[in-house]
């Protein structure tokens, strides 16, 4: 849910639902083999439920050719999940980012393209000694064909700046008896994303988006081969108050902002 509490001033408000399973021929069934340490998410059923709060401020402090609006996000577990696992909902972890949107419309050039692009710094709960410190980037290119139909390209980029690395040949014996339970929340994670997708409105407030992504490299994670989204948005202000709360300047634009790309838990 997002709320516009002012011309320039706006929340969001999310609380996801995963379920997922694992299926393949490395599922985490002990930890180091130990009797009474089995690790029940990847035995091929499906396992999920809610995830974490997710809440973010923004405030637009620019509104000319390029808009500028600065958010700080936090993002706290909703309950305790289990996080030793390839069919792990989340890592449970409580983050801070703060960080900064960036859009503009390609007028007088292309007066139905725009771009746009966020980055945030993001630094997480301290887990087995190590509190992961990252960078988060995205970059995305729309084009407007209708009142109803838009395109968009993205790319997202994630950096740690710390943590543990899986060295071939050596993991997991190069992790401590803390480090191993918990390394996908305290890895050296690198990730570069892709993806497309388009939007069509329904109607003046209901929209419908498709889009596909992948991952194109990555360290110390798993890359994702095919990410497939589909959804609706739906918005219940006012014209005058749709057209105010948008990243760009007018109602046509404001349909395409919706990123489908791969995106990590």
């Amino acid at each position: 849910m997002d709320y516009s509490l002012t011309d320039r001033l706006a929340v969001r408000l999310a609380l996801p639902f995963i379920e997922g399973r694992y299926s393949g021929t490395q599922p985490h069934l002990l930890v180091r083999g130990q009797p009474g340490t089995v690790v029940e998410l990847d035995d091929g059923r499906y396992h999920g439920g809610l995830q974490d709060f997710r809440f973010d401020v923004r405030y637009n402090l620019s509104r000319k050719k390029l808009m500028v609006t600065p958010f700080f996000q936090a993002s706290v577990p909703s309950r305790g999940y289990p996080t030793l696992g390839h069919a792990a909902v989340g890592t449970d972890q409580r983050e801070y980012r703060i960080g900064v949107n960036l859009g503009r419309q390609l007028n007088p050039w292309l007066p139905k393209a725009y771009v746009q692009g966020r980055y945030a710094f993001g630094m997480a709960q301290e887990v087995a000694g190590v509190a992961p410190k990252r960078s988060y980037a995205e970059f995305q290119f729309g084009y407007i064909l209708s009142r109803r139909l838009s395109l968009q390209g993205s790319t997202v980029w994630t950096h740690s700046h710390n943590g543990i690395d899986f060295i071939n040949g050596l993991f997991p014996n190069n992790l401590t008896d803390e480090q191993y339970p918990n390394h996908d929340r305290i890895s050296r994670l690198n990730l570069l994303d892709v993806g497309g997708s388009a939007s069509y409105g329904i109607t003046r407030k209901t929209n419908l988006f498709v889009g596909w992504g992948r991952s194109i490299s990555g360290t110390n994670t798993h890359l994702r081969a095919i990410v497939l989204t589909a959804g609706v948005t739906k918005s219940f202000a006012a014209r005058s108050r749709e057209e105010k709360a948008s990243v760009l300047p007018s109602t046509e634009s404001k349909k395409a902002l919706v990123c489908t790309c791969a995106k990590s838990k």
